[in-house]
């Protein structure tokens, strides 16, 4: 289904949660696929061959963040995740850190926040 819909609209990136997760890395993907895992391995990036600049920011426990440039303008991507039974609080501050002092830059956040637990 995941590879049917990325040749449908071709992405440059996937935001991934909770992956199956083999030696830090994502099971199942192609090797020429470039992927970055949070600390938890909860949060996942993929960049897909169309996503040619992306330059890691930062791996917290619960997020991961690269930039990519995209036609001349940066964009921050944020992969998140939170546990149903975690203080959402937690990833609160993760995100806060992140975004805190950007200045201009676009950003988007993506994750699964198990809001409907808290």
């Amino acid at each position: 289904m995941l590879l049917k819909a990325a040749l449908q609209h071709l992405p440059d990136l996937l935001l991934v949660q909770e992956p199956h997760v083999k030696d830090r890395k994502i099971a199942g993907i192609s090797k020429c696929l470039k992927s970055w895992l949070s600390k938890s391995g909860k949060a996942d990036i993929i960049a897909l061959p169309t996503c040619s600049t992306p330059v890691v920011l930062s791996a917290k426990e619960n997020t991961m963040d690269i930039k990519i440039t995209k036609n001349s303008n940066a964009f921050r991507i944020i992969s998140s995740y939170s546990s149903p039974y975690a203080n959402f609080r937690e990833i609160l501050e993760e995100l806060t850190d992140l975004t805190t002092n950007i200045n201009g830059v676009v950003y988007l956040i993506g994750g699964d926040f198990n809001a409907h637990n808290q």
